[in-house]
């Protein structure tokens, strides 16, 4: 049960600090009308990725619940999966606000 707590604690601190990074986005597309008009595709993509990391993670442990098997580090399944769905909204903010 500890484990499980902690590992959730983790992932929801990785969540917290994916959130507030997001709105960087705005200095990463530059300045100029060009650079912010592909904002809310990269904000839709990281927001989008950042809740389907907790309801992969939801999922994951509720199987694991119904099978009566042990949590562990189960929940620390959203972490990479946080992680890439920011590092995507980065590359949008900075690809398509290069363009």
């Amino acid at each position: 049960m500890t484990r499980a707590a902690l590992a959730t604690f983790l992932a929801l601190g990785c969540a917290w600090t994916a959130a507030i990074l997001v709105p960087l986005y705005e200095f990463l597309a530059g300045e100029g009308q060009r650079g912010s008009r592909y904002l809310p595709i990269a904000y839709g993509l990281a927001w989008t990725g950042i809740a389907g990391a907790g309801v992969a993670a939801a999922v994951l442990v509720i199987s694991k619940l119904r099978t009566r098997n042990a949590i562990g580090w189960t929940p620390l399944v959203a972490v990479p999966l946080i992680i890439e769905s920011w590092l995507l909204g980065c590359l949008v903010a900075l690809v398509l606000g290069s363009l």
